[in-house]
């Protein structure tokens, strides 16, 4: 048999460092497409255009070998093993772009338990047979619309922000979904997201949070703070300073640590400013798998380390990022949330989109924005006093399209020893779940009010 010469083929030399073949069975010409096998054994009893993966390599190296791959018009895959052949077709399908595949059925090898018994049995006709008992599948990534089936909407599984004006507009937060939270330094981010976990943890979800600004401690005093409420925080003054400072007993700590306990994890920081992006979602995924987390927090995208020289390179290995953020939460099915602090604004100025920092890919690849304005009221507190408000925005909302027009944000108070927000007029003291003391039913409350977070 005559082959093209190896130097012909598009993408051979490159396909040689993932591929184990035998270059001079290789020719595009031949109308017998490409056969994916299982093993060395078996490309040698194909024999023709016959190539596996290599031993050296993995099926993340297969994309380099898109071009030699788009010499063929089709693939055709060849396991004996059913589970290996439902393996060599997944990994496949998802790493080769617009291939036509073939897989060959339990009948193709006429009861042999490998190719190369087929071939010692029945000759290369066997061999030349097993595309006649093979099934094409359709182009991956390609589906018919009619065949999709969507999922009841109104039971899709979400996590509510504790504030059910918010709820009501974006009806809560689905699973397979990003949420970027923007505003500027000191206007409550981190905060209000920790009360967002905490409402999860009382769902019955399990959150996973990382956060390049606060050590673990600082973070657990926030989130004490927050879970125990202002009936059971006490006062105690520092004697050197004289500051009044918000602390919780230990008995309630006790029993706030037991309620959290494998319920709230917290990627730990140690001493170092920054963490690498792509360890970052290696410990999501560790935590999804290994302790069911599906609402995690990313707080801030500034702290995450990327590996990159250029300014403008650091802005695209931020959209990836964020992109990869997006990808787990599809694949996976949880929630995150994503703290993305704004560009330099003109003081006054509302805060929109194209604001967030890095380049528009953050806020075109997230399904819901929100962003969060602080200000002071003067003399609108207690006694006189000035009272601390939060301006809630929703940006961008994917799923419902709901947004809130300028001058329509939700006005949020904050109580600073528990460090919760909460709507003026609503009751501030909800209790979590640690709260044994806590008697009353969902059955045995009033209907809620849409103006109240609790």
């Amino acid at each position: 048999m005559k082959t093209a010469d190896s130097f012909e083929i598009p993408g051979l030399l490159e396909a040689m460092n993932v591929l184990a073949m035998e270059t001079r069975f290789i020719d595009p010409k031949l109308p017998s497409g490409l056969w994916f096998c299982d093993g060395a054994e078996a490309v040698q009893a194909v024999e023709i255009n016959a190539v596996c993966l290599s031993s050296t390599a993995t099926w993340e190296d297969l994309p380099r070998c898109q071009k030699f791959f788009d010499a063929f018009p089709y693939m055709v895959i060849v396991a004996t093993d059913p589970i290996v052949r439902k393996t060599l077709t997944h990994e496949l399908r998802r790493r080769v772009a617009g291939m036509v595949f073939y897989v060959a059925t339990d009948k193709a090898f006429r009861g042999c338990g490998s190719v190369a018994e087929l071939r010692a049995t029945h000759g290369l006709s066997g061999i030349q047979k097993i595309l006649l008992d093979s099934v094409e599948l359709p182009v991956y990534g390609l589906l018919n619309l009619a065949d999709v089936r969507p999922p009841d909407v109104v039971s899709i599984q979400t996590v509510r922000s504790g504030f059910p004006i918010v709820d009501k507009k974006i009806g809560g937060f689905n699973m397979g979904e990003l949420s970027v939270w923007t505003g500027r330094r000191g206007d409550g981010k981190s905060t209000l997201l920790s009360n967002i976990l905490l409402e999860a943890v009382d769902q019955d979800f399990r959150v996973c949070a990382y956060s390049g600004e606060l050590p673990d401690w600082k973070l657990k005093y926030w989130i004490s703070l927050q879970a125990a409420g202002p009936s059971n925080i006490r006062m105690s003054q520092d004697k050197r300073s004289g500051k009044h400072i918000p602390t919780v007993p230990q008995q309630i700590q006790t029993q706030i640590d037991e309620w959290m306990d494998r319920r709230f994890y917290l990627y730990d920081i140690g001493s170092s400013a920054t963490h690498d992006a792509e360890t970052i979602l290696r410990i999501f995924a560790y935590a999804h798998n290994t302790y069911a987390c599906n609402v995690f927090l990313v707080d801030n995208i500034m702290t995450a380390r990327f590996k990159v020289g250029r300014d403008a390179d650091y802005y695209r290995a931020q959209s990836n990022f964020v992109a990869d953020l997006v990808s787990f939460a599809r694949r996976s099915g949880v929630h995150i949330h994503l703290v993305a602090h704004p560009r330099k604004t003109q003081t006054g100025k509302h805060l929109n989109n194209d604001d967030v920092g890095g380049i528009g890919d953050i806020t075109n690849l997230a399904d819901n924005v929100f962003s969060l304005e602080r200000s002071v009221r003067k003399g609108e507190g207690d006694n006189g006093s000035d009272e601390s408000v939060t301006a809630l925005a929703i940006l961008k909302n994917r799923m419902w399209g709901e947004t809130t027009r300028s001058g329509e944000a939700i006005q949020l108070n904050f109580d600073q020893a528990s460090k919760r927000f909460y709507r003026s007029g609503c009751p501030l003291d909800k209790r979590y779940g640690w709260d044994s003391a806590q008697q009353t039913t969902f059955d045995d409350l009033p209907g809620p009010d849409p103006d109240c977070p609790f």
